[in-house]
């Protein structure tokens, strides 16, 4: 009745189905430490948070009893003021800026490509997610925007 193709289909199924709630799980176990994570750094409570691993290496924090191990990257070097320009940063530029995460990097980088250069820092409102305050925190990073000479070589 069950040939030798039907048993491996359904065990296959069955795999599938098993090792894909086992990846629903860890996603969702791994996002809440994540949210924690970023809620400890938000709130400024240094006391949860461990020494700061040395910048040559990645360093794994040894878990203590209410909470789980963390993992903590080197950081990246800090933005200096007035050294980020608009209409050349990547995403991981965008990154480094207070306030901007991954998706919202993106949106700008995307509508950069679509509707052309911001050319001044009130050009960064059009791009969703970005408000007045978010503009005034971001704004000493942002490079002065390049005066057109008009001249096709000098640009």
């Amino acid at each position: 009745m069950w040939g030798r193709e039907m048993r491996a289909g359904l065990a296959f199924v069955l795999v599938s189905l098993l090792v894909g709630t086992l990846v629903r799980d860890w996603q969702q176990e791994h996002r809440v430490r994540f949210e924690d994570l970023v809620a400890d750094l938000e709130s400024g409570d240094a006391s949860s948070l461990a020494p700061a691993p040395r910048a040559d290496s990645t360093q794994t924090m040894a878990p203590t009893a209410s909470q789980p191990p963390r993992v903590r990257r080197a950081a990246e070097p800090s933005l200096r003021p007035g050294g980020l320009e608009m209409d050349r940063a990547t995403a991981s530029d965008w990154e480094r800026l207070p306030g901007i995460g991954p998706s919202l990097a993106a949106r700008i980088v995307a509508d950069r490509a679509e509707r052309g250069p911001f050319q001044k820092p009130e050009g960064l409102l059009r791009v969703r997610g970005i408000g007045p305050k978010t503009l005034d925190r971001i704004r000493p990073y942002l490079a002065p925007a390049p005066v057109d000479s008009g001249s096709p070589i000098a640009n």
